[in-house]
């Protein structure tokens, strides 16, 4: 498991599960909210420029460099698409 540190005491964590990914968003060590997706995907995500991802209580919009991370529509952090590629790769 990868796990990127957020403000506040969030953490973003990625799970690799057979044929999908897990990102678990945590607060104080505990499971606040989740969503699977497939590799693919998240790449995609990774490579666009502009776009986002999600469309429930967990969201993540990217602008160039920057992906935010929402929850419940709240800012909860930022982290770099350089450190997002990075915990994709090792997850692999």
């Amino acid at each position: 498991m990868e796990t990127i540190n957020l403000k506040n005491d969030f953490k973003l964590s990625f799970e690799k599960l057979t044929n999908k990914i897990r990102l678990i968003i945590t607060k104080n060590n505990e499971d606040w909210v989740c969503r699977k997706e497939t590799l693919n995907s998240l790449c995609s995500f990774a490579e666009e420029d502009v776009t986002h991802i999600f469309k429930g209580r967990l969201r993540l919009n990217k602008l160039r460099d920057i992906i935010e991370v929402r929850v419940k529509n709240e800012l909860i952090g930022t982290v770099t698409n350089e450190d997002f590629t990075q915990a994709l790769i090792k997850i692999k």
